[in-house]
């Protein structure tokens, strides 16, 4: 368990960095929060969770359902004007789906090897 709060801790701190660095907003922004709620949480529960610890899905399948779900959310805030897509959105959106599948991996591990 502490090899998950280690990376939970690691991945904030790089969070943080990567939104100071490349988008120059706070961390705590609703809007661009729920964006990235998306990617990790997309990471998480499909390829941390589906794809490497149950192994259901296969890895390149996990990848077509998450690039499409994430194109399907860029052309949508595209569509609105919200941001312009530049690389380092796309470089964000990579970072928040990677943590998110080290979390999930991690988050499954530890529960199902507790000893009760």
């Amino acid at each position: 368990m502490k090899v998950f709060w280690v990376v939970f801790a690691i991945g904030l701190i790089g969070l943080y960095f990567v939104n100071m660095a490349t988008l120059r907003m706070p961390l705590l922004n609703w809007d661009w929060g729920m964006h990235a709620a998306i990617r990790f949480f997309l990471g998480f529960f499909i390829l941390g969770i589906n794809a490497f610890y149950a192994q259901h899905l296969k890895f390149t399948s996990a990848l077509k359902v998450i690039l499409v779900i994430a194109l399907l959310d860029y052309l949508y805030d595209y569509y609105i004007e919200a941001y312009r897509l530049n690389l380092e959105i796309i470089l964000h959106g990579l970072y928040m789906v990677t943590w998110g599948s080290i979390m999930g991996y991690l988050a499954c591990r530890n529960l199902n090897n507790k000893e009760y």
